[in-house]
């Protein structure tokens, strides 16, 4: 399983008019960071394999990924960053962002400082 902690939210990291979430490692830029939720790996093994039907809670918030992009695994194993999309997967492929995960239910979860991340 893997665990981590958020330890900063930008100030335009989160809106309800777009329904996702930029995480990303310690290592963000500063521009990065108002724009993106930032986590600390909490786990000794820090390489995870993102895949369909694993779950990803916030706290207690709990949900299922739909959907991996072609770049999500690489990206967030080497530098913590992957977007969280909770809209429906398009069916189009070219429309899909390469580096997300989508997620159910298609609705943000509620996120602090401190908000403990699993994928499980």
């Amino acid at each position: 399983m893997f665990k981590s902690s958020v330890t900063e939210i930008g100030a335009s990291a989160i809106s309800k008019k777009d329904p996702l979430i930029i995480l990303f490692g310690e290592e963000a830029t500063e521009e990065l960071r108002k724009v993106s939720v930032i986590h600390t790996v909490q786990t000794e093994a820090n390489q995870v394999d993102l895949n369909q039907a694993q779950t990803v809670s916030f706290d207690d918030q709990v949900y299922t990924i739909e959907e991996v992009g072609t770049l999500a695994n690489k990206n967030f194993n080497s530098i913590g960053h992957v977007t969280l999309n909770f809209s429906e997967v398009p069916d189009e492929k070219d429309h899909r962002i390469e580096n997300a995960i989508y997620l159910a239910p298609h609705e943000l979860p509620v996120l602090k400082v401190g908000t403990k991340i699993s994928i499980s």
